[in-house]
């Protein structure tokens, strides 16, 4: 982005400023969001910052509250994001003799905490390289950018994962990612269906709820199955009264039913109604079904 002097003087104060925000979008995108998702920037979040702002604003007789904001938020959503890499070099020193100055905002991906599918628990994971996939073929797109960035567990030091990050203006959405995500599920639920807990629960992440609520109901059958003594049945009728009929009076009495779970999901997928709450309500269920088995060392 071309700046004049007067704009270029504005934005080497916020810079840091800038450079901090996209840092921490980039984490809080990483760490709590998933496929698909986003996170949309405010430059003005931080009373400090803007009080600098409003500061800097009157020296150069910009006094009203919207103009400084409307300024600072045009600014930062038009002008280009750049990595900077950690053992890379800085940007070359601007020429700030020129009346026009070509500027970015350069920043570095922050530590970010990730379930590590080696370690098998949350650790954290280092920022290693990236780059901006639509500059190295295409030098016209500067508020569209899509970022590649690479991460390592700092625990056990396997191979890289690789984040795609799509920034539009102040937009970062997370586009995709080398390995896909694995979810750390409750210690409660049996090993050998968990998968499908697991696969159910990223997939209502990325926004695809109908099929979650499939991979649930896959799950609560496929361990009905596992423990049945008539796992070859086509009756699921006949697979849940054989298995109920192993669970004490008092437990049944207390805790919520896989029939009554897996009823509610296969109402809801051939409905097609992709219920959220209906998802949430099911897996928060079904994890209490297993934790109360556990307690009473069924």
């Amino acid at each position: 982005m071309i700046l004049n002097k007067m704009q270029f003087a504005l934005f080497n104060k916020m810079e840091k400023y800038f450079s901090t925000s996209i840092a921490n979008a980039i984490k809080l995108l990483l760490e709590e969001k998933h496929l698909y998702q986003n996170v949309e920037i405010e430059p003005l979040d931080n009373v400090f910052v803007e009080q600098q702002i409003k500061e800097l604003f009157s020296a150069i007789k910009l006094q009203n509250l919207q103009n400084y904001s409307e300024f600072i938020k045009t600014l930062f959503s038009e002008i280009e994001w750049a990595i900077r890499n950690p053992f890379g070099q800085k940007s070359l020193p601007m020429n700030l003799q020129s009346d026009n100055v070509n500027a970015s905002i350069e920043f570095i991906p922050p530590t970010v905490k990730l379930f590590c599918r080696n370690c098998k628990r949350i650790e954290a994971y280092n920022f290693q390289y990236g780059g901006d996939l639509l500059k190295d073929n295409f030098s016209d797109f500067t508020t569209e950018q899509v970022f590649s960035l690479a991460y390592q567990c700092q625990s056990c030091k396997s191979k890289p994962e690789i984040f795609v990050l799509h920034r539009n203006k102040l937009k970062l959405i997370q586009s995709g990612r080398v390995p896909m995500e694995e979810i750390e599920t409750p210690a409660c639920l049996p090993k050998k269906q968990t998968e499908y807990f697991s696969d159910a629960i990223i997939a209502f992440n990325s926004g695809q709820t109908l099929a979650g609520n499939f991979l649930l109901r896959v799950f609560i059958e496929q361990y009905v199955r596992s423990v049945s003594s008539i796992s070859n049945s086509t009756n699921i009728d006949e697979l849940f009264s054989n298995y109920s009929k192993n669970l004490p009076d008092d437990f049944k009495q207390r805790f919520p039913s896989l029939k009554t779970i897996y009823d509610k999901l296969s109402n809801d997928m051939h409905l097609a109604n992709a219920s959220k709450d209906i998802f949430n309500e099911s897996r928060n269920d079904i994890v209490i079904h297993f934790e109360a088995k556990k307690l009473y060392k069924i």
